[in-house]
């Protein structure tokens, strides 16, 4: 008998098989990639991230990630998510698109504004755009047009920024502070 898919968190005990499926589908090289310089030391957002299993088999997982956002004289916590990542084997029976739906959800209920580098083609559909993160400044080459983010207010994003990890040594969005902003 063949089991649903379900929803699962991350653990210790799975992530040789989350390493491995992103081994798969981005390369051994991709921790030398600028999506994983910036995650590098940062908290990731266990309530949004989650891997997908059936009959013990992972199909997919996504990981999500909190950082904080320098530009305009100030600062915000923002998640980054990625990375996104579907076992080819599965691939074209909407998994991506439920890990997408499912992490964005909790971030939205966190409040949070979200970046991610990938193709605007596709994660258009769920509000993301380049448009106001151009003069962002990141840990490695991105083509820009590749650089995107879904905010309510995106033009408090706007403009020449960084950013730096929030490490488990922060207060972070799990235990929130008085000071935690969106």
């Amino acid at each position: 008998m063949r089991e649903s898919p379900q929803f699962h968190p991350h653990s210790k005990a799975g992530r040789p098989a989350v390493e491995a499926l992103l081994d798969l589908s981005f390369g051994p090289a991709r921790q030398q990639r600028t999506a994983s310089l910036l995650r590098a030391g940062a908290s990731r957002i266990d309530q949004a991230s989650f891997r997908l299993l059936a009959n013990g088999a992972l199909l997919g997982s996504v990981e999500c990630w909190e950082l904080q956002w320098h530009g305009q004289g100030q600062s915000r916590r923002i998640a980054m998510l990625g990375p996104i990542a579907v076992h080819p084997d599965h691939r074209a029976h909407g998994i991506g698109a439920q890990l997408m739906e499912r992490a964005l959800a909790e971030l939205d209920r966190l409040q949070l504004a979200v970046m991610l580098i990938g193709d605007e083609p596709y994660y258009g559909r769920w509000g993301f755009s380049p448009r106001h993160t151009g003069g962002w400044v990141l840990p490695g080459p991105v083509e820009r047009n590749r650089l995107l983010l879904r905010a309510p207010v995106p033009q408090q994003f706007a403009g020449a920024a960084t950013f730096s990890a929030i490490s488990p040594a922060i207060p972070s969005i799990a235990r929130p502070t008085a000071r935690s902003a969106a």
